[in-house]
């Protein structure tokens, strides 16, 4: 086939009609390549082999999924001028749907990825990116967007957030990391979920609230106590990571709307069940008796538990914990 093609020119490149030679390197799968790359092909991108690899290793995975016709450098052409709108390095198509995968490991231009996303939409195509940086990326439903990891165990993928603290995916496996099969089977199944919790307030949510013993009421005797820490995780799914705050993370440049209804939503389920009282401006919130500024340090530590709903909370406002929290890229029954 290569000694014919040499004669003949039987084969030309898909993404410009450039002719194409065949390379049998020692050691590497054949594939064609460029005699000369054209000043305006598409095709051109110099991958390196370490891109290579992720896209074998994504089109793998997609072609073990069940109804999945798998491509690699697919491209989209125009009917009318038949120039290609878009490439994909890894297309996966069934009837109802298609999905391309795109692998950018350096140099992620955010802005330029938006507009091949566009490209993608008007074609009906999903995509999915992964990228391979230290900077944050904006985390959306329109551009969905994952770091990617290799280490000797394997390549990962990162469903966490560089706005997630560290600790926030402690109920779940792995730390918001998950490998890249795992990854592509999950997406290709459609068990890759934006948000799952957005627009339902009647998700009910177990919520914990951390304090400091600061000494007895005179009135009721109860134990006052002050407020320094509150959590809340989905009571119906131990996938999704858990929301935490705590004393100090404002200082941090961090801030939260939902310390203090999550305080009042909490004594409000269990303030007839504890022998502890919140510690108001100036008065015990069980008896209102007035009570005298703190003096001494904190005594012990303890927490208060009750099941609250999402509709409970007020809604988040943007750049808080809780903003963060509820909009992610969530693998269920993981």
């Amino acid at each position: 086939m290569r000694a014919r093609n040499r004669k003949e020119k039987l084969f030309t490149a898909k993404c410009c009609g450039a002719p194409v030679s065949i390379r049998t390197a020692e050691g590497k799968v054949p594939h064609f390549v460029h005699l000369a790359t054209p000043t305006n092909c598409e095709g051109d991108k110099r991958e390196t082999p370490e891109h290579r690899r992720l896209k074998h290793v994504i089109a793998k995975q997609a072609m073990h999924s069940a109804e999945w016709d798998v491509e690699t450098e697919a491209f989209e052409f125009s009917s009318d001028t038949q120039r290609a709108i878009w490439r994909a390095d890894v297309l996966a198509r069934k009837p109802k749907g298609t999905v391309a995968f795109e692998v950018q490991l350096s140099n992620a231009d955010f802005e330029h990825m938006r507009e091949r996303q566009a490209r993608y939409k008007r074609s009906s195509v999903r995509g999915l990116w992964f990228v391979r940086t230290k900077k944050g990326f904006p985390v959306s439903e329109e551009l969905p967007i994952f770091t990617v990891e290799s280490t000797e165990q394997g390549d990962w993928v990162q469903l966490s957030t560089r706005w997630d603290w560290p600790g926030i995916w402690n109920r779940t496996s792995g730390e918001g990391w998950m490998e890249l099969s795992e990854f592509i089977e999950a997406a290709l199944s459609k068990r890759l979920k934006w948000a799952p919790f957005l627009g339902k307030p009647g998700t009910p949510l177990d919520a914990d609230i951390g304090y400091f013993e600061t000494g007895r009421c005179a009135g009721c005797q109860r134990m006052l106590v002050e407020p320094v820490a509150a959590t809340a995780c989905s009571a119906e799914d131990d996938d999704y990571p858990d929301f935490h705050w705590f004393e100090g993370m404002s200082s941090r440049r961090r801030r939260t709307d939902w310390l203090k209804p999550l305080v009042n939503r909490v004594w409000a389920a269990a303030a007839n069940e504890t022998n502890v009282a919140f510690r108001g401006a100036d008065a015990c919130r069980w008896c209102r008796t007035q009570v005298e500024p703190r003096r001494q340090a904190p005594w012990k530590t303890g927490t208060l538990s009750a099941r609250i709903l999402l509709g409970d909370l007020p809604k988040p406002a943007f750049g808080t914990e809780e903003w963060n929290w509820l909009r992610r890229w969530i693998v269920v029954d993981w």
